[in-house]
């Protein structure tokens, strides 16, 4: 081989090198990217969750029948108004609401849901009471308690006196629901150190040294992280797998101490089609078309939903309106359309397709 050729095949050699290097930071930068946004939705999610928590457990905290059945022991009456209006709660906000009362000797008094736990005693599992004992504030957090939960607990106060506290308990089927809308599986992990305490996940899944704590975790996820481990997830905050790329966030309790993490997975089919619009990602999940959709809807109560909307705006919605929809959205768009010259329209499309690439000649 001539001199020229091994410096030519050198330099093929150094460019190939540095076109692997530059496609690997620009992956690595779009993973991190989605991680980000990923992340926000799900403190947004976590922090509206608590608002609502806490707004309905201080509203009940102040109800002086429900004060009044405490006093007297009465926890039929009790049970019948956290039932009352749990219900009403549920029918605004479309999941299931858990709550509950705790005596100030930290014995289940009610709950909405069940009562065979009534006259319980929950002291062994919830340290955190006994803070709110000696401040009397209101305490919003995550607990490892009989299980993994969202808990916002206030304290009942009738003439200076603590009489008991009335808690909001939320799960994780609100948050995995929500994410389902995006075609994003979650997972909740809570440490193992917690497990004694923990006595209803003792027959959930195990991955390295955390529980499972979400009902109707996707199995395929449970044995790939159980084959693959958890320690480059947790440490590095993202796990690339076969098939799906695995998010992670550490859950917090009320003192600060790491008591689990969230996991949110991802599927590569689905980052590729991000990678299509990678300008407007984060706009793209935290405002979606399926809740522009929704929202115009909701704002819309008349059957004429279309009437009050641009042909943009209705090309935008085009592909994610509900089939019964479809047909008035396409009679009002043709109408619209009618009246566009041919420039109108070219301008119209390149502006709702603008990360689409065109190829061929207009007519």
């Amino acid at each position: 081989m001539r001199l020229y050729q091994k410096y030519l095949t050198l330099l093929l050699l150094i460019l190939l090198a540095m076109i692997v290097y530059f496609y690997m930071q620009k992956k690595q930068e779009f993973v991190n990217r989605i991680d980000i946004v990923l992340m926000n939705l799900l403190d947004k999610q976590i922090e509206q969750e608590k608002a609502e928590s806490f707004a309905f457990s201080f509203a009940l905290a102040q109800n002086e029948t429900l004060q009044t059945a405490i006093e007297r022991n009465d926890t039929d009456k009790a049970t019948e108004i956290l039932k009352r209006y749990t219900s009403t709660l549920e029918v605004f906000s479309g999941s299931k609401v858990h709550a509950q009362i705790v005596t100030k000797d930290f014995i289940i008094f009610a709950r909405n849901w069940e009562s065979t736990s009534t006259g319980l005693s929950i002291k062994a599992y919830r340290p955190d009471l006994e803070d709110i004992v000696l401040t009397q504030k209101p305490h919003l957090s995550f607990e490892a308690a009989r299980r993994l939960v969202l808990i916002a607990s206030i304290p009942i106060v009738k003439e200076k006196h603590l009489i008991g506290f009335i808690e909001v308990i939320q799960n994780f089927d609100t948050l995995k629901n929500y994410f389902a809308n995006y075609d994003i599986d979650l997972l909740v992990l809570m440490d193992a150190k917690y497990r004694n305490q923990a006595v209803l996940l003792k027959n959930n899944p195990r991955i390295g040294n955390t529980i499972v704590a979400n009902d109707d975790a996707n199995i395929h996820h449970i044995a790939y992280l159980q084959h693959a481990g958890l320690n480059r997830l947790l440490t590095h905050g993202v796990l690339e797998g076969d098939d799906y790329v695995y998010f992670s966030r550490a859950i917090l309790n009320a003192d600060g101490q790491n008591i689990g993490s969230f996991i949110l997975v991802l599927s590569k089919k689905k980052m590729k089609l991000f990678s299509a619009f990678e300008e407007e990602l984060d706009t793209f999940l935290t405002y979606s078309r399926k809740d522009l959709y929704f929202s115009l809807i909701n704002r819309t109560p008349s059957t004429n939903l279309w009437n009050n909307y641009t042909a943009e705006e209705l090309l935008s919605l085009k592909k994610c309106v509900h089939s019964e929809d479809k047909t008035a959205l396409e009679e009002k768009l043709r109408t619209d359309l009618d009246n566009y010259s041919k420039d109108e329209l070219i301008s119209l499309l390149l502006d709702t397709n603008s990360n689409q690439k065109s190829r061929g000649h207009i007519k």
